[in-house]
């Protein structure tokens, strides 16, 4: 039994390296590329341009939502965010439906894994849904509107570009690794153990790979479980060598991301009920829609490279030592995130302000979560600074006078749950 069991366990591990080999130079090209999106496109120049209830502002939305890498855990805190400052509805759901679909790095790994014709149909089916679901929901949404987007940010200072080049070197390839790093390798055990214990001939034996209910099926699977963008790249990969559709894995690869039972549960609470409807029929629709054109597409023109057809080995010393740096990446921003955090609540905790405030905040996954709290927080009277674990939760509010219902309240409508 223990022989049978090392012998499963060996060929998972192997499964997995070959996926961080094939997966390693694309992810750290995705990586720089997104160092610098943050160099120049960041949380206030987005605010300045999707205030308005109109064309202009959806627009604007959903085309800086396709490129910034954000998943579903990050995408919620940022979009309430946005939703505090004085975004519309329509923009604030564009954002949510095109942001977690896509970003640079899942873009370069899509292109890798499975092709250029998913990693053009990819962004392109993200564009589309997040303007069309914007459009709708302003268009259904009887709010009115008329009032311009504050700046939560007007206090801060001009960077310099030394400064920007900084905080891009540390969000691409700090920040951001830190954030999917978890979910990722979760994507690629799951990967591999579809590509292990799964026939090859299982999906053909008992479903007929291009039917429609295969789009469906995998919509059902897609909507509650959380999957990033990149993470969903290998499984889809795997579920394609398994007989199933292009199609079928556009589905999973566009609301698998875009949707989770705890952003489901978030979108209530920031844009209501009757908005979390729409936000979830417009996906599904949506990913339907494409998933069946997608089909359509390669029952006309045979994929260029598919699971089957597309050689993913990758041979030589650099895709090794490539493959050796962006583990070692993933590992330093791990376990060092964790550290800092820790190290920053103990130097702000010997602050001499007159009034302290300690709260345990539930729900925190991503450095993007911990800015929500911290900016919902600083916008409060009276506060003056704020520690946040993101390994913990602890929050330490420091300051003069500030009002503590109101900063839970200001905490709760970000998408998180507190306690005392």
């Amino acid at each position: 039994m223990l022989d049978i069991l090392l012998t499963y366990f060996k060929l998972v591990f192997s499964e997995v390296w070959s996926l961080c080999l094939m997966m390693s130079p694309y992810l750290l090209l995705g990586m720089l590329v997104s160092s610098l999106i943050s160099m120049f496109i960041n949380s206030r120049f987005i605010l300045k341009h999707i205030g308005g209830k109109d064309f202009l502002s959806v627009f604007k939305s959903t085309v800086f939502g396709v490129p910034i890498p954000l998943c579903s855990c990050g995408v919620i805190p940022v979009a309430a965010t946005l939703r505090d400052a004085g975004a519309s509805k329509g923009s604030t759901i564009s954002f949510l439906v095109s942001t977690p679909q896509t970003g640079v790095d899942s873009i370069f790994l899509t292109y890798g894994m499975l092709g250029p014709v998913f990693a053009l149909f990819r962004p392109m089916a993200a564009f589309i849904s997040g303007l069309f679901s914007g459009l709708i929901i302003n268009r259904l949404d009887e709010e009115k509107h008329d009032h311009p987007i504050a700046d939560i940010h007007a206090n801060l200072k001009q960077e310099s570009f030394s400064e920007r080049l900084k905080k891009g070197v540390k969000y691409g390839f700090y920040t951001l690794p830190a954030d999917i790093v978890a979910p990722l390798f979760q994507g690629l055990i799951v990967a591999a153990i579809i590509a292990v214990f799964i026939p090859p001939d299982f999906i053909a034996q008992y479903f007929s790979s291009d039917s429609p209910i295969m789009l469906f099926m995998m919509l059902l699977v897609s909507l509650p479980v959380y999957v990033c963008a990149t993470a969903s790249v290998p499984i889809g990969l795997a579920l394609m060598s398994k007989g199933i559709s292009a199609g079928a894995v556009f589905v999973f690869l566009m609301a698998g991301p875009a949707t989770n039972a705890a952003s489901i549960n978030v979108v209530k609470n920031i844009l209501g009920k009757k908005t979390m409807y729409y936000y979830l029929g417009l996906i599904s629709s949506t990913a339907i829609l494409f998933g069946f054109i997608l089909d359509s597409f390669f029952s006309i023109i045979p994929p260029i490279m598919s699971a089957h057809e597309y050689d993913h080995s990758m041979d030589g010393n650099g895709t090794l030592i490539l493959t050796v740096a962006f583990l070692l990446i993933l590992a330093n921003s791990y376990f060092f995130s964790f550290i800092s955090n820790g190290k920053e609540v103990d130097k702000k905790t010997s602050s001499n302000f007159k009034k302290e405030f300690s709260i345990l905040v539930q729900g925190m996954t991503c450095s993007h979560c911990k800015e929500s709290v911290e900016s919902a927080v600083l916008s409060c009277k009276g506060v003056e600074d704020i520690s946040v674990d993101l390994a913990t939760g602890d929050v330490i509010v420091s300051g003069n006078n500030f009002d503590e219902s109101l900063i839970k309240e200001k905490i709760i409508n970000r998408g998180f749950s507190v306690n005392i």
